[in-house]
């Protein structure tokens, strides 16, 4: 999944609606910032960087900083909110998607707030507050029960107990080449990097809120082979459990790893 990271920190800068005439273009520009569209009427379409984009009604596309955009085609008269924003890009898992389905009804209220904050003196505090809300609002999704949301629900669940691609297989009698697929086409990352995220993931949690030994973490995490937990976690932050346990809990704002 490649969208805006939501761990690394997002920084507001403007918002406001745009109504297109018929037959508009989109303006020719090179942009340094990333801009969340969110269209709710008509057809918006632009190229950026030579190719095609087309956001239609109900849709939200997030254009990339340090692009050259384009309008060679012309729109079909949309109605949208623009967010001007800085933010950091990730092909992880909790990313948010630079492209997604909204509900105008439901974020209507919330969207007409931002424009008018921007417009009028709102603090930077507040104006960042909805900016946040309405990112988090994009990322919510309806209650699913898809094969991929199984599948993540149950590595959660078991991280203990999940040790190979088998055990997923088995649990939910699917092939390998089945669920790889689901895994890439769902995470981007194959079904181990997904485990031994999560499991990574869990460990730094309780490194960091428990006082519990490092090899009784280790295990709780599934990794029964200590040198092996040690290779991971240093592969995913850059220095060793013990290293990370004692920087974080001195400073815990230090999550650059």
């Amino acid at each position: 999944m490649y969208g805006i990271d939501l761990n690394s920190p997002l920084h507001y800068e403007f918002a406001s609606f745009r109504f297109f005439e018929k037959k508009e273009h989109h303006i020719e520009r090179f942009c340094s910032v990333n801009v969340l569209l969110m269209v709710y009427r008509g057809v918006l379409r632009f190229s950026e960087d030579g190719e095609q984009v087309e956001v239609h009604a109900g849709e939200y596309y997030i254009q990339k900083k340090n692009r050259y955009q384009a309008g060679e085609v012309a729109s079909d008269a949309p109605h949208y909110l623009f967010v001007h924003f800085q933010g950091e890009w990730s092909d992880q898992p909790d990313a948010l998607p630079c492209r997604g389905s909204f509900d105008h009804a439901k974020l209507s209220e919330l969207m007409q707030r931002i424009d008018t904050a921007s417009h009028q003196k709102y603090t930077y505090a507040e104006q960042q507050y909805l900016f946040h809300k309405l990112l988090l609002s994009l990322r919510q999704k309806a209650p699913s029960n898809t094969l991929s949301d199984r599948l993540s629900k149950y590595v959660e669940k078991n991280i203990a107990s999940i040790t190979s691609l088998s055990d997923l297989c088995e649990a939910f009698h699917y092939s390998k080449n089945y669920v790889e697929r689901v895994f890439q086409r769902e995470f981007g990352v194959t079904p181990i990097q997904y485990i031994n995220d999560v499991k990574i993931k869990r460990a730094m949690y309780l490194l960091e809120t428990t006082s519990k030994p490092i090899t009784v973490i280790s295990e709780e995490c599934g990794y029964f082979d200590y040198p092996y937990f040690f290779k991971r976690f240093v592969q995913k932050t850059g220095v060793s459990p013990s290293e990370w346990r004692k920087s974080i809990q001195s400073n815990p704002t230090n999550r650059d790893w």
